[in-house]
């Protein structure tokens, strides 16, 4: 049986859910008005003796019944003895007892003329047990319900994403269901993979966070990833019923986050999925950084994920979308009537509303009580003015003024990384970062746990997780956005905190700022250049070469400048020779290239490196860079031949072991019918050459026959057609929200 309290939904939503219930009870549709007509009357209908019958409804969940029935008696019942109503019908989200009923009926007397005609939240729960659709159709009250959360329990895979579905629960109270959530419901029943995308704030994590809930409730079991795609293919199972969620999965605001293997995973996991009607997948992306990641990763623009892409953009929400969720922020906010009154006054939420930086986002900090410690309620509409109108100063005075300069030293180590970052790594960062010399003047709380305590919250999230150790990310995507700016001029404190951090994500970070235009290509070479020599003065002591070998990439990459490389690049790259022997990665085997185009290589050198890296080379991005190297070295070199023709070997043996993860065979079966193994081994047949002329590897037919050879077409075949995804699902349009009323009736307070 149901048990809810209702506290999810706020009094708008309530009223709706009632007319729904007990429209159902007497069997008629009950209207509503917008606002200005009701004078007590939240819904009607006429008897079958065409006379008038009013609802009212009261979502006091919270107050006291005796508060409740001092306003019924002092303010709803003047309103009843003018309106004089053939009957009158109240419901409330409070617990009623017998006792509470016949008072409620005495102070009403002579409106309503039985207890029957009160609907207690007892009531409620009951005819919500025998209308399981009108349950269905109210989201958050659906979402609510205890079968759904047992559910959610019992169905993740790990704790990690266990509790990522309990936050959303949590939070959802706040959600708005607009046309943008059926929209990308629609693209994930059709294809199974919907990439939600959009520009910073607009809502697509919280869009994707409700997309999974949706197929949690209908049995999927969820999985959320952190960092690595191959946490979901570990956890892969054809024949289970699973929902994947990889949330900013190119990185929070940098280029570059799919550099590596990551990006032909990627496209290879979203084929599988698209082709078995038992999985489903949700991504989130920035729409600048997928268009180029997509530019960047060849495996991304060839997938013909276009497809999939489902973009939210503020204006597509309707003025009534951004009044709900503006409603909804403020109704679940722990906001003083005083503050609230400030939004009220000569109607200012129209103004937020109808500003040009609306986004929901931006709402949840402004409607946030915790902030609002040092801003009185008299400040308070100033406050949010200026927040509208500059976004990025929502974080000027909590980071300015309520922190000190250790506190703001771990959050810029924490946004320079660019993600989620191992407690233990960013303590270890934090400890290099203070003993810096230029650092010996910060002031402020020393301890790196009293300030993880004290920034927890606010600033930083710490997850701790039984199946690894805690991690510290952002509070809020938007900090990383606000503190990348301002710090884009202080080219010391970048290089301290790039150098105390040594790890390969800020590296990428460092990419992004140049890409997005914070920062000059000459100052991300003078960093860069700095970080050498001081990696090179301690003998790149506790550095590794992929860290060296990425900072490197981004260095030659600032080819604009006409200027000779420092000789502390020089010595990195030496570095990367020397100790990349036999654990290269694409951005090793491209330094190694620019050396040799340097002078700092020699081609007997640069031939050495490619032979005994061969056989470490696995993806398809550092079979790439090892033919783009072994294209630059002379041919005459003694032994050149054999190992161009080693690395082929090699090639076609990767190839033909992981065929399904460099050919992309789902393309193939598409165009060929049931049953023709013939037409598919010759559309195959194609993609086979063509991603050997991609990977930079001459092959002739023999070497294609070999590779497909090692590849079962018929059962392949066979197995697509028959785990092919249907899409039976997509005519079920899932939970709606009535929305008859407009702006004014939402904010009318009776």
């Amino acid at each position: 049986m149901s048990d809810y309290d209702f506290k999810p939904l706020n009094d708008k939503e309530f009223e709706i859910l009632c007319a729904d219930l007990i429209g159902e009870v007497e069997g008629t549709r009950i209207e509503r008005f917008k606002a200005g007509r009701d004078a007590g009357v939240d819904g009607r209908f006429f008897s079958s003796e065409s006379k008038e019958v009013i609802l009212q409804c009261k979502h006091w969940s919270n107050t006291p019944f005796r508060q409740l029935l001092r306003a019924l008696e002092s303010k709803e019942k003047p309103k009843l003895d003018k309106l004089k109503p053939h009957r009158y019908l109240l419901a409330i989200s409070n617990s009623l007892s017998r006792a509470d009923k016949k008072k409620i009926q005495r102070a009403l007397t002579p409106h309503i003329a039985s207890e029957r005609d009160i609907y207690g939240k007892e009531d409620l729960n009951d005819l919500l047990k025998d209308n399981a659709h009108i349950e269905q159709r109210h989201y958050k009250l659906w979402l609510h319900s205890s079968n759904i959360l047992g559910h959610i329990v019992n169905s993740a895979i790990l704790g990690r994403s266990a509790f990522s579905l309990e936050e959303i629960v949590r939070s959802s109270s706040r959600y708005v269901v607009t046309e943008n959530h059926q929209a990308a419901l629609n693209i994930l029943a059709k294809l199974g993979v919907v990439i939600i995308t959009g520009e910073p704030g607009v809502g697509k994590t919280t869009l994707a966070d409700h997309l999974c809930l949706h197929y949690v409730a209908k049995d999927f079991s969820y999985l959320r990833i952190a960092d690595d795609i191959r946490e979901a293919e570990s956890a892969f199972d054809p024949d289970k019923k699973q929902i994947v969620y990889f949330d900013d999965f190119l990185g929070r605001n940098y280029l570059d986050a799919l550099r590596g293997h990551e990006g032909s995973h990627i496209t290879q996991f979203i084929r599988r999925i698209a082709t078995n009607k038992n999985k489903r997948f949700v991504l989130t992306s920035r729409s600048t950084i997928l268009s180029q990641g997509k530019f960047l990763i060849d495996s991304l623009e060839h997938s013909n994920i276009r497809r999939n892409e489902y973009e939210i953009r503020i204006q597509s929400l309707t003025e009534l979308d951004k009044a709900k969720i503006l409603y909804n922020h403020i109704w679940h906010s722990e906001l003083d009537n005083e503050y609230i009154e400030e939004l009220y006054f000569e109607k200012r939420y129209r103004k937020i509303i109808g500003h040009k930086n609306f986004n929901p986002r931006l709402i949840s900090l402004v409607t946030d009580a915790s902030r609002l410690e040092v801003c009185p309620h008299a400040d308070y509409w100033e406050y949010v003015r200026e927040s509208l109108d500059n976004p990025s100063q929502v974080w000027e005075n909590p980071f300015v003024a309520q922190q000190d300069d250790f506190a703001r030293g771990i959050i810029l180590l924490v946004v320079l990384n660019g993600h989620a970052i191992d407690e233990s790594a960013l303590a270890e960062a934090y400890h290099r970062y203070i003993a810096c010399h230029e650092n010996r003047h910060l002031h402020g709380r020393h301890e790196f746990q009293s300030n993880i305590r004290l920034l927890t919250g606010s600033f930083l999230n710490r997850a701790i997780s039984s199946h690894g150790p805690s991690t510290i990310d952002l509070f809020n995507p938007s900090i990383g956005d606000y503190v990348l700016r301002r710090y884009a001029e202080d080219i010391v404190a970048l290089r301290l905190g790039l150098q105390s951090l040594r790890t390969i994500r800020s590296t990428i970070t460092l990419a992004s700022l140049r890409g997005d235009g914070l920062l000059s290509s000459i100052n991300v070479r003078t960093i860069c250049e700095a970080l050498f020599e001081h990696f090179a003065a301690t003998k790149f002591n506790e550095v590794s070469v992929a860290y060296i070998s990425a900072l490197v990439d981004v260095y030659m990459r600032c080819d604009d400048i006409n200027k000779p490389p420092s000789s502390a690049s020089y010595s990195a790259v030496l570095f990367i020779l020397e100790k990349g022997l036999g654990d290269a990665t694409d951005h090793a085997f491209r330094s190694i290239e620019w050396g040799l185009g340097q002078l700092i290589v020699t081609p007997e050198h640069a031939l050495n490196f490619v032979s005994i890296n061969i056989e470490n080379t696995q993806s398809a991005i550092e079979i790439k860079a090892m033919s783009s190297l072994l294209l630059a070295i002379p041919k005459e070199i003694s032994g050149y031949a054999e190992n161009v023709q080693a690395a082929k070997e090699h090639v076609l043996d990767i190839v033909s072991d992981c065929f399904s993860d460099f050919i992309d065979v789902y393309s193939a079966f598409s165009r060929v019918d049931y049953g023709e193994v013939g037409d598919a081994s010759y559309e195959l047949e194609k993609l086979i050459k063509q991603q050997f002329i991609d990977l930079g590897v001459d092959v002739d037919a023999d070497d294609v026959a070999r590779v497909l050879d090692s590849y079962d077409v018929e059962d392949a075949l066979r197995s697509y057609f028959e785990n092919s995804y249907d899409g039976d699902d997509r005519r079920d349009e899932g939970p709606t929200m009535h929305a008859v009323d407009e702006v004014e009736d939402l904010f009318d307070r009776g």
